[in-house]
């Protein structure tokens, strides 16, 4: 698709009279990995490059970056990407989206990523998440959401089979398989889970829940007056044809995860 052009030694001895030093070499330390879950495309793309305001719809094969501003609707078979400055307002359906400026809207994308430099506004439907930035919105993600140590979300919901918070959430948080809180996570709010697990440093504060499908398994619909209940399964909120999820998607491995007992509700 064209759119824009887009000191310490040990001795050894040599003979009787003459000794040399051996220098020990210094430990280095190893940066921990960056996350980057989506990569930003390289192949077929199309460039909104910085100055240019755009307001249209665009739909085709290949991958899109917005390095302007751009208002409208986008439909793409690889990824969309928001440069860091650029502003995008919109619905997105994409393989993946990846933010380093500002989006306000909705997304149905398999893998969405917020860096530490984007901010979002709006609706997240997706099958794997990764905050890093700030966010303000409902997050839904069929397999996993993690928020990275950068990430600061403010949530009507956040729901998802696992959910990793490193850094902070604010909101209803529902979880139907494992919610983990890492050393410095923080979450409060309302929290649904069928299992936790909590490092030392990490802080849960809020009414918790233990999921419970017989009972949690009735649809979810979220109005104007903000009262929500819950969706029928979990696996089943991302709004986006099934036949493109079962592409991606993976099954979960459910080893090492803690369930709540059932007298402990």
């Amino acid at each position: 698709m064209g759119f824009f052009s887009s000191k310490s030694s040990k001795k050894n001895t040599i003979s009787n009279e003459e000794q040399v030093s051996k220098p020990v070499k210094e430990k280095t330390t190893v940066a921990p990995a960056i996350i980057d879950m989506v990569r930003t495309p390289t192949h077929n793309v199309s460039t909104i490059k910085e100055h240019f305001k755009v307001n249209a719809e665009i739909e085709g094969k290949g991958s899109l970056i917005v390095g302007g501003q751009f208002e409208g609707n986008v439909k793409l078979d690889d990824t969309l990407f928001i440069e860091k400055g650029a502003r995008f307002s919109g619905t997105v359906h994409s393989k993946s989206v990846k933010i380093s400026g500002d989006f306000e809207g909705e997304i149905h994308a398999t893998m969405v990523e917020v860096t530490k430099s984007g901010r979002l506004n709006g609706a997240i439907n997706a099958n794997k998440t990764h905050l890093g930035g700030f966010v303000n919105g409902i997050i839904k993600s069929i397999d996993s959401i993690e928020i990275s140590s950068s990430g600061i979300v403010d949530t009507q919901e956040c729901k998802s089979k696992q959910i990793k918070i490193i850094g902070s959430v604010e909101g209803r948080v529902i979880a139907s398989e494992l919610l983990e809180v890492t050393s410095g996570g923080s979450v409060k709010g309302d929290i649904i889970t069928k299992g936790i697990r909590t490092e030392q440093g990490g802080s849960i504060i809020g009414n918790i829940q233990t999921y419970d499908e017989s009972i949690h398994s009735q649809k979810n619909s979220i109005n104007n007056n903000n009262s929500a209940t819950l969706d029928p399964e979990v696996a089943k909120l991302i709004d986006i044809d099934p036949n493109d999820i079962k592409k991606y998607a993976k099954k979960d491995d459910e080893k090492g995860i803690k369930r709540i007992p059932a007298d402990k509700k």
